[in-house]
C-alpha cells in the first residue's frame, strides 16, 4: 500500500495501487487541461493563476510517482 504525505503535518493519505493509478491519471489530465487553458489565455493575471495551478499539479504528481 502506498502512502502519500502532504506537508509536514497537513495530511497523510493511504492509497491502494489502483487508487494511486487513478489519482495520477486524473491529475495528469487536469495538468493537460491547465496547459491548454494557459496557452489560450491572454489575461496575464489569470495566466499566472493557471501556471501556479500547473505547478501544484506537477508537485502532487511527483509525490505520487514511485521513487
Amino acid at each position: 500500500m502506498a502512502t502519500a504525505s502532504i506537508g509536514l503535518s497537513e495530511a497523510t493519505v493511504v492509497l491502494t495501487q489502483e487508487e494511486r493509478a487513478l489519482l495520477t491519471s486524473v491529475l495528469e489530465q487536469a495538468l493537460h487541461d491547465k496547459q491548454i487553458e494557459s496557452h489560450r489565455t491572454d489575461a496575464l493575471d489569470y495566466r499566472q493563476h493557471i501556471e501556479h495551478q500547473e505547478t501544484l499539479l506537477r508537485t502532487m504528481l511527483e509525490k505520487l510517482r514511485p521513487a
